[in-house]
C-alpha cells in the first residue's frame, strides 16, 4: 500500500511538472499570426478623378485643341491573390465623362467667289459603364507594409447617355499671333448622344502603376490602394451611322465629320484610390482571441 501511494505521488508530481511547462511556454501572439497569413480574397472600393480626350486619327489631319476636362469615377472591385506578388480582379466602374474639341476651319466656301472662316467647337458630356480585368503585379515581399505595383487590363465600354453641343462661330476678325477669335455670328446646336453619333459598346486596354498601402490592427487589416493609369479604345468609336455618311447629327452639322478624321479613339487618364477588405476565415479557440484571423 505505502509502495502504490509513492508511486501514484511520482506520477502527480510529474503529471503537474509537465502541466507547469506546457502553460510557461508563450500564447502565440494575434499579430504575428495576422502578419504571416495574407488573404486570397479581397474586396474593396474604388473612386477617383478622370480626364477624356477623344484622339482623332487619319483623313485630312486638321488641327485641333482639346483642354483638359475633368469628370469622376467609382465602383466595385474583386480581387484574387493567384501568388504572392501577382493578382487577377475584376473591377466594375460608373465613370462621368465630359471633352471638348475645337479649331478653326479657315478659308471655307459659302457663296460663288466667296469663301469664311469658322471657329468650331464639340462640348461632350456623358456617362458610361467600364468593366475591366486587372492583372496586378506586386513588388517587395508579402508581408510589406508598402508595396509599388504595376497592372494591365483589358476594358469593355458601355456608354450610357449624354449629350453634344456643336458651336459653329463665323469669324469676323483675330486678335494677336496665337489666333484668338475676336467677333463673330455664332450658330449652335444641342443633340442627345446616340447610336448615330457614338458607338453603343467599345473595347480598350489600360495600364498603370501605384502604391499599395497596409494598415494593420490587432487582428484585421486594410489594404489602400493609389494608383494613376492610362486607357485607350482599340475599335473606333465613331457609329455605324457616322461612317457610311447616314447619321443626321454629324454631316452637315459643325462637328469634325469623320470623312476629315477617319478614325476616332476614346481615351483617359485616371487617378484612384481602392479601399480593399481581406476576406479571411475566423478562428475560435481557448489559446486564440475571439475574431483572430488564420
Amino acid at each position: 500500500m505505502k509502495k502504490s501511494s509513492i508511486i501514484l505521488l511520482i506520477a502527480i508530481f510529474l503529471g503537474g511538472h509537465s502541466a507547469i511547462a506546457q502553460f510557461n511556454k508563450p500564447l502565440q501572439s494575434s499579430s504575428n499570426k495576422l502578419y504571416s497569413s495574407q488573404a486570397k480574397y479581397n474586396i474593396g472600393l474604388i473612386g477617383g478623378a478622370t480626364s477624356t480626350h477623344w484622339l482623332h486619327i487619319g483623313g485630312t489631319n486638321t488641327p485641333y485643341k482639346s483642354p483638359i476636362n475633368l469628370g469622376i469615377t467609382g465602383g466595385l472591385v474583386f480581387e484574387k491573390m493567384l501568388k504572392n506578388d501577382l493578382s487577377l480582379g475584376i473591377e466594375a466602374l460608373y465613370s462621368m465623362r465630359s471633352t471638348q474639341l475645337n479649331y478653326y476651319v479657315t478659308n471655307f466656301p459659302i457663296d460663288f467667289n466667296v469663301n469664311q472662316d469658322f471657329y468650331r467647337q464639340l462640348d461632350a458630356s456623358y456617362t458610361e459603364v467600364n468593366v475591366q480585368v486587372p492583372l496586378t503585379y506586386y513588388f517587395g515581399q508579402a508581408n510589406s507594409n508598402i508595396r509599388p505595383f504595376v497592372f494591365v487590363a483589358p476594358r469593355f465600354t458601355l456608354p450610357l447617355s449624354g449629350k453634344l453641343m456643336w458651336q459653329k462661330t463665323q469669324v469676323e476678325g483675330y486678335g494677336t499671333s496665337d489666333q484668338h477669335l475676336v467677333d463673330g455670328t455664332i450658330e449652335m446646336d444641342t443633340v442627345v448622344m446616340s447610336a448615330q453619333n457614338m458607338r453603343p459598346w467599345n473595347a480598350g486596354l489600360v495600364a498603370g502603376a501605384g502604391v499599395l498601402f497596409k494598415i494593420n490592427f490587432p487582428n484585421y487589416y486594410l489594404l489602400i490602394k493609389a494608383d494613376a493609369s492610362a486607357h485607350s479604345t482599340v475599335v473606333n468609336s465613331f457609329s455605324h451611322d457616322e461612317i457610311t455618311g447616314d447619321s443626321q447629327n454629324v454631316i452637315g452639322a459643325s462637328y469634325i465629320d469623320p470623312y476629315l478624321m477617319s478614325y476616332r479613339f476614346n481615351t483617359d487618364f485616371t487617378a484612384r484610390i481602392t479601399l480593399l477588405f481581406p476576406l479571411k476565415k475566423q478562428l475560435k479557440g481557448a489559446c486564440m482571441k475571439w475574431g483572430e484571423y488564420d
